[in-house]
């Protein structure tokens, strides 16, 4: 197992550098004049035009932006590897800075959608197998449709409409205004700056309840389309699982059919679970994009599109790094998950 992991591992390397190679190419198509801006912050006001364009030559000639590509290329990913990942005009701060800053809010709502979605997913898959055929059955993959068919952010303005607007139950944003000083005080510790885990480690429920409410509607948009998908994946592998003859095997010692799919069926019916659930977890930073758009968080995804609405070429790079980073590394767990459920893939 540890020679498999590792052997996923020494990959890594290989295609960060392939797809930053892709995405350097979207950044040498601009003249180095235009590419200043991805190291610089904006020029400040009563500079001279002379003074201005020392800067800017000063910059070309520091980052070697009127060199060949490859010298160009070698140089950016030597930055980007020391942290330096230029300058957001549109968040006006560094892009890891910027990043880094941001990741609470994303990985809070993740989570939020990922590890209900997951649950729900292999329970009502497990349920409608049990009742193929059936009230539940249909049920199930008739909800399982509707969450993967309709599109996410009809889904989020709808139920922001109905259940913010309408009941005021749950807002948008991550905090309610009260609680927001609370938060960016001194007594406050943030520990991981996930609020709701942070509210709870400093004993804070009222605060605790405020995240939670606030996170309830985008983490359910979120969740729709990925419980559907793995929900749906569940059932077809099931029932196939199902069919296999050490199945048929355990019928005829009269085992009982919910013990056939708890102990025998489901462990090798998730394989196909886990495949999908690697990219539709990876996927969820593409959902993120719009989600934190309807419901106005401070996240990675509202920043991106920040970023593309003010052509910021800097922060659309390095967004596009980031997400590839993170679906390299979800593609991994998924490939241990994997090899961990199934040994026979380690041999590969």
């Amino acid at each position: 197992m540890i020679q498999y992991i590792v052997r996923r591992l020494l990959l890594l390397p290989v295609l960060m550098l392939l797809l930053t190679m892709v995405l350097f190419v979207f950044i040498a198509q601009m003249p180095p004049e235009q590419r200043v801006g991805v190291y610089l912050p904006s020029m400040r006001p009563g500079l001279s035009e002379e003074e201005e364009m020392q800067i800017i030559e000063r910059t070309i000639e520091r980052y070697g932006l009127n060199e060949p590509f490859p010298v160009q290329y070698w140089r950016w990913l030597r930055n980007v590897a020391n942290g330096d990942w230029g300058f957001s005009q549109a968040w006006n701060q560094p892009v890891l800075e910027g990043l880094l800053q941001r990741v609470p809010a994303t990985l809070e709502l993740v989570l939020a959608a990922m590890i209900p979605a997951t649950a729900l997913a292999l329970i009502l898959g497990s349920t409608a197998v049990l009742h193929y055929g059936r009230l539940p059955d249909h049920l199930v993959r008739t909800a399982a449709f509707l969450g993967w068919a309709l599109p996410s952010f009809i889904v989020g303005l709808a139920l922001m409409n109905v259940l913010y607007a309408w009941l005021g139950w749950f807002p948008p944003q991550r905090l309610s205004t009260w609680a927001r000083p609370i938060v960016e005080g001194v007594s406050f510790r943030n520990f991981t700056g996930l609020h709701t885990v942070d509210a709870l480690l400093n004993g804070d429920l009222k605060l605790l309840w405020d995240a939670l409410r606030h996170l309830v509607l985008p983490a359910t948009v979120l969740a729709a389309a990925e419980w559907a998908l793995l929900a749906r994946v569940m059932r077809s592998s099931l029932l196939e699982t199902l069919h296999q003859d050490y199945i048929t095997t355990a019928r005829a010692k009269g085992v009982a059919e919910r013990r056939i799919i708890t102990l025998h069926a489901r462990r090798n019916a998730l394989l196909p679970v886990i495949s999908a659930g690697g990219v539709v977890t990876s996927s969820l930073l593409s959902g993120v994009v719009v989600i934190e758009t309807i419901f106005d968080l401070d996240g990675i995804g509202g920043a991106a599109i920040e970023a593309m609405l003010s052509f910021d070429i800097t922060a659309i790079v390095g967004f596009a790094v980031f997400t590839c980073l993170v679906t390299l590394l979800m593609t991994l767990a998924a490939d241990v998950a994997y090899a961990f459920v199934d040994p026979r893939t380690r041999l590969g």
